[in-house]
């Protein structure tokens, strides 16, 4: 099988520099700035005639030092704001609209969405002082709406969540097609089918370019179906009649949720949603219509005060994240839910890539409590909203692309899609890194260049780079510790040194022991000066002898700050 580079290679080629690109009358580019080489963080530009249009704006998450949200850098869009004609959201998954509330203040855009989606959005940012300023605008489907020089039709998709749209997207140098997260589910449970009719017509005027979900392309087959997903839930709620029910599932999952609820309904079990997140989607779905005819839920005390098989809970921390609601109970730190012997816990989910460790120390806090757990890999609980290869066949041969660009995923899913679409006789296929110029337009369309691009982390009220000075030292200052000395000196010598060491010993005769041993080599130091001109080198030298002292006791590297006081 032919082997193409992948685009790491491919740009490196390339000399064009396009830090400051902008596209020219006969430019279309795509410009995925994250959400490439990934999962999730998605956020990519679309170019022609000096104009941008964005597409997502989304989160990941990241468990690094306080830092637990990323964003896409959007420093090259942001130096061109004024050039940016619409944000358009595909749907109200965090990973495509959570970095709104961060970023929009830098990108001053107009905000085109499904009426889901715009709720969810106006709630997660009702606290925002900017927020009632937002140009935020509820798209009608199946139209097009002229943003600059791109005419914009969205359509309904199938995924995991109400009324997620793909977008199509004319241009006078050709149509472009992003079909956002999606699957072809032909018995939805939530919303209407995919309109093929619709795809097929837009494939017979002709499709430029595809960009394609790559998340599920190692599965041949779709696994289930979330009519399926909602017999095998209410089968296994009626079987458990004693347990007390937990569905852990993903607070956007509005079908898992309403199929949660009509398991409840079907046993007479009262429902307790326990979680903030799950609570505002559920209000979004109220306020917009997508769930209708909700029952009154009990609130957390009743449910716990409840008979076990009287309940249902749904709860977020299907991938056991630190302070969900699931994990809280299973560690004993909910104040007033807990779990044993009486409680039955469905995963109703799918990891997550890098999820898996967390995952697994959810199941341990349950198995401990001797909490029965299933999972989908051994019950049809959890239908995947990504397509598997077959359905991206069939997105192929509906549209017939001239190009395939692979996105949502890491490395190994879009370079699998590459050589899917390869094999499927599609002609260019392009699979980018965050940061790549493609060129779509003429006839060899590839990576022309590459934009400045990145993460950026929430740090507390602000947000700094993650591959930044700031994350790159409380990295060492975790891994390695931190020695404050503060060094008294007279005429050509040092009288007293005081010293504090922090996540490098216990508190004992060994802590004390190395702060004597400190103290020995700074006193038998040869080259100190009293010049305060030298505090400088002398603070350098300093803290290479702390360094070098700690590192031949303990192996270790401290990050070393050295105070002087002349006496």
């Amino acid at each position: 099988m032919e082997r193409r580079k992948y685009a790491k290679k491919a740009t490196a080629k390339k000399k064009k520099n396009t830090i400051n690109f902008i596209p020219s009358e006969q430019d279309l580019v795509f410009i995925p700035l994250g959400g490439t080489d990934e999962v999730g963080m998605n956020m990519a530009l679309i170019g022609h005639d000096q104009e941008w249009i964005l597409i997502d704006c989304g989160i990941t998450f990241h468990d690094t030092l306080g830092m637990e949200i990323l964003t896409a850098d959007p420093t090259f869009i942001v130096q061109q704001k004024n050039r940016l004609k619409g944000l358009f959201i595909t749907h109200a998954h965090e990973d495509h609209i959570g970095a709104v509330e961060y970023l929009w203040p830098l990108l001053q855009c107009p905000i085109y969405a499904a009426p889901f989606a715009a709720e969810v959005l106006r709630q997660k940012l009702q606290e925002k002082s900017w927020s009632e300023n937002l140009p935020l605008v509820e798209i009608p489907i199946k139209q097009q709406t002229q943003v600059g020089k791109f005419s914009v039709e969205p359509f309904f998709i199938t995924h995991s969540i109400p009324e997620a749209m793909g977008y199509i997207i004319r241009t006078p140098l050709g149509t472009l097609v992003h079909t956002g997260d999606w699957t072809l589910d032909t018995t939805p449970v939530l919303g209407p089918k995919v309109d093929e009719k619709l795809l097929k017509h837009v494939g017979d005027e002709g499709v430029l370019a595809y960009f394609s979900d790559s998340t599920n392309i190692f599965m041949k087959k779709d696994a289930s179906s979330e009519k399926r997903v909602r017999e095998c839930m209410k089968e296994l709620v009626q079987k458990n009649d004693t347990k007390r029910i937990t569905v852990a599932c993903f607070s956007s999952n509005i079908a898992r949720i309403e199929t949660a609820l009509l398991a409840a309904e079907s046993t007479g079990r009262k429902v307790a949603v326990v979680g903030r997140s799950l609570k505002r989607m559920i209000a979004a779905a109220k306020e917009t219509g997508v769930l209708t005819n909700l029952p009154k839920f009990i609130d957390e005390k009743t449910a716990a005060s409840s008979p076990p098989g009287k309940v249902l809970l749904i709860c977020t921390g299907s991938q056991g994240e630190e302070r969900s609601a699931l994990v809280k109970i299973a560690s004993g730190e909910h104040p007033l839910l807990k779990m044993g012997t009486q409680d039955l816990v469905l995963f109703s989910s799918r990891v997550i890539p890098g999820n898996d460790k967390s995952i697994g120390k959810l199941h341990s806090l349950l198995a401990r409590a001797n909490v029965d757990i299933i999972t989908s890999s051994e019950e049809d609980i959890h239908a995947s909203g990504h397509p598997s290869r077959d359905t991206v066949q069939k997105m192929y041969e509906l549209l017939r692309p001239k190009i395939v660009i692979p996105v949502h995923g890491e490395a190994r899913h879009l370079i699998a899609q590459a050589h899917f679409a390869r094999e499927h006789g599609i002609k260019h296929v392009i699979p980018p890194l965050n940061g790549a110029v493609v060129q779509l337009a003429g006839d060899k369309p590839g990576l022309v260049g590459r934009v400045p691009s990145g993460k950026w982390a929430v740090d507390g009220k602000r947000m700094v780079a993650f591959e930044g000075h700031v994350v790159k030292q409380r990295t060492h200052l975790s891994e390695e510790g931190s020695v404050f000395a503060t060094i008294l000196f007279g005429k050509d010598a040092i009288s007293e040194v005081i010293l504090r060491l922090i996540g490098l010993m216990e508190p004992g005769n060994l802590y004390e022991n190395l702060k004597k041993q400190i103290i020995d080599a700074l006193h038998e130091w040869s080259h100190f000066s009293e010049d305060l001109q030298e505090h400088k080198e002398n603070s350098d030298a300093a803290a290479q002898r702390i360094v070098q002292t700690v590192y031949s006791k303990i192996g270790k590297r401290p990050v070393v700050e050295v105070h002087w006081v002349k006496i």
